[in-house]
């Protein structure tokens, strides 16, 4: 049985354990718990079921690995001690994840401008582990558009305290057993953006565990709404006996749009009243009735208006900040592409077919492909390039978008777009940019689309740059879609700010169809291009840079950091589809209402990460590691570690970090289970070239990131003395560049250098695997 079914095995195990517990089973004289027949479960198999009974709400899971830790805390253990509760041979194999018992649920979102923080407060009952029993606790918090959990707050009960904090990568590898100076992050090792996870130590049954998680996420945009969904479909058996979800549930959710204009609602799932209404701003909360729903918690607002619509605010830096730079933030809303003049365009679709590709994600990316011809106008020129270490051209001329050309393209791709060979990501983007740049009548876009990492990213996005400054205001938009996490996120995220294009990753194969549209209808509206700034304060720094194009279906967000005093005003100008420049001078406010710093922080460290990457630029990887220690987001540079303390040496290392002092974690470590945990899984990385070459599968990685979560968890250190190992044996960041470059090495037949492949495996371009 692979890791991701027994976990799901697990899972599966431990409801028929709380349904045992919930309905009288484990505590009577019966010799077994009376497994019903029917609740014998085989192991998964196939896809299809590989979400099955991952968590939907917030939840805590006991580990149950010996059935003498289960029961009812209530009972008396002499009980226990006499009527032994046996596990049956039929049933699904420990060790089970029984979810524990959901007392209370507050929920305070809080939207500011494109982004929603998320603060949980939450109390669980350990009901499920007999009395004087201890096991450990799983936390599992479905994520919605890759949101970042940023603190974790857990009073055990009995003066325990649990807690996470972010440091920097060396010191987190120094702390003893748990890391080395060569470590990584351990088990669940598989960055898994849909679900953040948490191993909470020796728990104690009969406690409660009160949690304050706070994390936060993008809005998405799309129909002309910013919007933000929270996971909270609950299932029955985290609830009370004869008690309603909404009884136990209070949620407040604030909407600030950073502008002095009413705010326009979207319509909630769940009632909610409004409770408080002022210019840019409305509060409401739930109203509890008897049509209160399970189902996930969603808010939304309208951005879309008659024209562009821009808005700038700014703040003064908080006495407390290391950072004593002011924050500022540009929106620039887009109209309603119904009332607009929108740009003909001409666009070439770049399709990954390399080896990797082949199953999922290669029928869902030319699903996705068609749906990107057919919203194409008439007005528009296309082409298609495939490649792998070949490219091949639908036509060696771009193509009016005709419903006629659109067909053929479709069964060329369909013939065409089939999974073999290597990456090559060089020669179709040059070959892309030959094609495009005879067209002044047209806005030329690229769209790429890959699922792997190649050994000459760097010198790809420093040609792709020299090409775009030589090109000027003619250049070509490059937007990039990654697929799985072998691709490197940012080296696509630079290709796309460097081509002033858009760009997104679909982690698990399920949301490939479903993202890649989403960008697709993003960027389908240009309404305006080569945006610029003047009259900024001189040495700011602008996120992103270069500026992207603006799109009916993706709202405009430019966050930076300025010295001194801020203008009044400042100018922002772009090129409109009729070729004339439009220029508008938009006043500036000063705001207290919206937290700018910890809003872009992200979008920052995302940029900041990428420009450490490309450049190798030491200054730029130090300013990302202090702002990641700064706003509790971890980033390639950082890592999240877990502890218990106590209340009291929690609020002194709190003292302390805020002072900006190096703060040594282990004076603060106290109670029953003192270690340093490392917590895994919550950055991207830099992809696999290895995995790649080797054409790794992209596979469903949901249920594989969960895989070891029920082991040792943290994990010790992989290859160069680490446990981090994925698909293939490929040694996962071991050296902070998912890869090992001591244990690199050269293939025989075809000279290939094995960059970043661990001692357990070996690919290289000829296709040849040793191990």
């Amino acid at each position: 049985m692979d890791q991701g079914t027994a976990f799901v095995t697990s899972l599966a195990a431990g409801q028929i354990l709380a349904q045992q517990l919930r309905h009288g089973g484990g505590g009577g004289n019966n010799p077994t718990l009376g497994w019903p027949k029917q609740q014998a479960m085989a192991p998964m198999e196939g896809k299809k079921n590989s979400k099955e009974g991952l968590a939907t709400c917030p939840m805590v899971y006991a580990i149950i690995t010996d059935m003498n830790a289960f029961g009812n805390p209530k009972v008396d253990n002499d009980h226990y001690n006499q009527y032994p509760p046996a596990y049956p041979a039929d049933a699904p194999p420990l060790p089970a994840l029984v979810p524990l018992t959901l007392e209370k649920m507050d929920l305070n979102v809080e939207c500011h401008i494109s982004t929603g923080f998320v603060t949980l407060n939450s109390v669980w009952d350990v009901n499920c582990v007999r009395s004087r029993t201890f096991c450990d606790c799983l936390l599992v918090i479905p994520m919605e558009n890759q949101g970042t959990v940023s603190s974790v707050q857990i009073d055990m009960g009995h003066g325990r305290f649990y807690t996470t904090t972010v440091v920097p990568k060396d010191e987190a590898a120094s702390y003893g057993a748990r890391g080395s100076p060569k470590s990584e992050v351990g088990d669940p090792g598989t960055y898994n953006p849909e679900f953040f996870r948490l191993n909470i130590p020796q728990v104690e049954g009969g406690s409660r565990l009160d949690l304050k998680v706070t994390w936060f996420q993008p809005m998405t945009f799309a129909n002309g709404l910013y919007s933000l969904r929270v996971p909270l479909v609950s299932p029955e058996t985290i609830l009370p006996l004869a008690t309603q979800l909404g009884s136990i549930t209070k949620i407040r959710c604030s909407i600030n749009t950073g502008t002095n204009d009413p705010v326009e609602a979207g319509t909630f799932a769940n009632p909610m009243k409004e409770i408080q209404r002022e210019a840019g701003m409305v509060v409401f909360e739930n109203d509890n009735g008897k049509d209160w729903q399970n189902q996930d918690f969603i808010a939304s607002y309208k951005v879309w208006s008659d024209g562009i619509f821009p808005n700038l605010i700014f703040q003064d830096p908080e006495p407390e900040e290391s950072d004593k730079r002011g924050t500022f933030c540009l929106t620039i809303s887009p109209p309603d592409p119904n009332k607009i003049t929108v740009f003909k365009r001409a666009v070439i679709f770049l399709m990954d077919r390399s080896g990797s590709m082949y199953g999922e994600p290669m029928d869902d990316a030319l699903q996705s492909l068609f749906f990107g011809l057919e919203s194409l106008k008439p007005e528009d020129s296309f082409n298609i390039i495939a490649f792998d270490h070949e490219i091949a051209l639908f036509s060696p001329q771009m193509n009016l978008a005709t419903s006629a050309s659109i067909g053929q393209a479709r069964e060329w791709a369909m013939e065409k777009c089939k999974a073999r060979g290597g990456t090559d990501i060089l020669s179709p983007l040059q070959q892309a940019f030959q094609l495009l740049e005879n067209f002044p009548e047209a806005v030329p876009y690229v769209f790429l689309i890959t699922d792997g990492a190649v050994a000459d990213e760097r010198n790809i996005c420093l040609a792709m740059q020299s090409r775009i400054i030589a090109l000027g205001a003619r250049a070509p938009r490059i937007s990039t879609f990654g697929i799985g996490h072998y691709c490197n996120y940012y080296f696509l995220k630079m290709l796309a700010v460097i081509g002033r294009g858009i760009s997104d990753v679909a982690f698990t194969s399920d949301k490939i169809r479903g993202q890649m549209e989403r960008m697709l209808v993003a960027a389908a509206t240009p309404v305006l291009t080569n945006i610029g700034l003047q009259r900024l304060p001189d040495g700011c720094e602008i996120y992103p840079f270069p500026i992207p194009d603006l799109f009916c279906g993706n709202s405009l967000t430019i966050s930076g950091k300025f010295q001194g005093s801020f203008p009044d005003s400042i100018t922002v100008f772009g090129l409109m589809p009729d070729h004339s420049t439009w220029t508008v001078e938009v006043p500036s406010r000063k705001t207290f209402k919206v937290p700018l710093s910890k809003v872009f922080a992200k979008q920052q460290l995302d940029l900041l990460t990428g420009q450490a990457w490309l450049f190798g630029d030491r200054s730029r990887e130090q300013q990302a590691v202090n702002l990641s220690l700064a706003t509790g987001i971890p980033c390639q540079y950082t890592r999240v570690i877990g502890f218990e303390t106590t209340k009291a040496k929690y609020q002194e290392f709190q003292n302390e970090r805020r002072k900006g002092k190096k703060v040594d974690v282990k004076k603060f470590t106290a109670g029953k289970v003192a270690g340093i945990v490392l917590v895994g899984g919550l950055v991207i990385g830099f992809g696999s070239v290895a995995a790649t070459v080797a054409n790794a599968a992209v596979g469903d990685l949901i249920a594989d990131s969960f895989g070891n979560i029920l082991g040792d968890f943290g994990g010790d250190v992989g290859c160069c003395g680490c446990d981090d190992l994925g698909f293939l044996g490929d040694c996962f960041g071991c050296c902070g560049d998912l890869g090992c470059d001591s244990c690199g090495d050269i293939c025989e037949t075809c000279g290939s250098l094995l960059e970043g492949a661990c001692e357990l495996f070996f690919g290289c371009l000829c296709g040849i695997l040793t191990g």
